[in-house]
């Protein structure tokens, strides 16, 4: 199944990659950002391999990086990623995902 990466998490991506840039330096920005696509790439072969959320009807919250991000998508014909948060943060709800 292919996976599309929606503009917000996109943008996601990028603050990740920023923030990582400023405490670690480029090499440990690419490895965060490296990590969490090669474990989202695992939807492909098995779209639901995360649980559904239960603040947000129909939509599925997979961890990655060793429990530190959260990555939030859903599955149409295709898996949809939505959101990508620090787990840390508070609990993300429709509003943290204008595609719902």
């Amino acid at each position: 199944m292919r996976i599309e990466y929606l503009p917000h998490a996109v943008e996601d991506l990028k603050e990740i990659r920023s923030h990582y840039l400023e405490v670690g330096g480029k090499p440990l920005a690419l490895k965060m950002v490296r990590q969490i696509r090669e474990e989202v790439k695992a939807l492909a072969d098995n779209p639901y391999l995360a649980q559904p959320y239960e603040i947000v009807p129909g939509i599925r919250r997979l961890v990655v990086a060793d429990g530190v991000f959260l990555v939030f998508y859903g599955v149409t014909e295709r898996i949809e990623v939505l959101h990508v948060r620090r787990a840390e943060r508070a609990p993300a709800t429709a509003e943290d995902m204008p595609h719902v």
